[in-house]
């Protein structure tokens, strides 16, 4: 091969670019990932018989539908891990509400939106293909905040509200959170979507910190404990 052939593959050689192996590299993937949107479960259930059983009878108040042998809104999100343990896994929930205002608050207003949070924590969790990280709404809460039309609650149980949850993987956040509606041009009630992707961060909104509960929180602990990761308790 002359010289001048060499030389000029060795400028081509020289001349491509040292991030296109990298390119070309499958990004590694993360351990922690959420699930499909069909395998989240979000219904309004009731607490088991062998749970309320016995004790002390519920009050009575105007409307029982709102007291704790209601229906609580139960939320699983999804999620995989890949590494045989992961010490801590943190998650903070999202969701769409609305709460009445009292008459004459806001003249014109009806209603207020309402982001309701809560955040839940796991433990040395191993590695699975489905697990589940779950909140709660209490019944009152539940009755509460759904005051966008009548029996509003049914669009808790089917996913007609908007739902973000985000992951902490040992104090890292996950790139990509869960969000039920973020594929949309828009959610059903008009917010969320591809059009109003930071919804659950709006100015607007109230917050209402603590409103979704874990379930060592709740009356479904401990029959349910099965059902999720070991909860780390604050």
């Amino acid at each position: 091969m002359s010289s001048l052939k060499i030389l000029c593959l060795g400028v081509l050689i020289a001349g491509v670019p040292m991030g296109v192996g990298a390119q070309e590299e499958k990004k590694e993937k993360s351990n922690l990932e959420f699930g499909k949107i069909q395998d989240l479960q979000m219904d309004l259930v009731t607490v088991p018989d062998s749970v309320g059983s016995g004790g002390k009878s519920a009050p009575v108040v105007d409307d029982s539908k709102a007291t704790q042998e209601g229906r609580w809104l139960r939320i699983d999100v999804p999620f995989s891990t890949t590494n045989k343990f992961t010490p801590e896994v943190k998650f903070k929930f999202y969701l769409e509400g609305y709460e009445k205002l009292p008459a004459g608050k806001s003249p014109g207003t009806e209603v207020k939106f309402v982001v309701l949070t809560g955040e839940t924590t796991y433990r040395d969790v191993p590695a699975g293909k489905k697990h589940f990280a779950g909140v709660f709404l209490p019944p009152a809460a539940v009755l509460r905040f759904s005051a966008h039309k009548p029996n509003g609650e049914e669009d808790f149980k089917g996913g007609r509200v908007n739902l973000k949850v985000e992951a902490m993987d040992g104090g890292s956040p996950i790139e990509k959170p869960f969000d039920l509606h973020g594929d949309k041009e828009i959610g059903p009630l008009q917010r969320g979507g591809k059009k109003d992707a930071e919804w659950n961060k709006n100015p607007e909104a109230q917050e209402v910190a603590g409103a979704l509960l874990p379930i060592y929180d709740t009356p479904f602990w401990p029959k349910d404990y099965k059902r999720y990761p070991q909860p780390k308790k604050p």
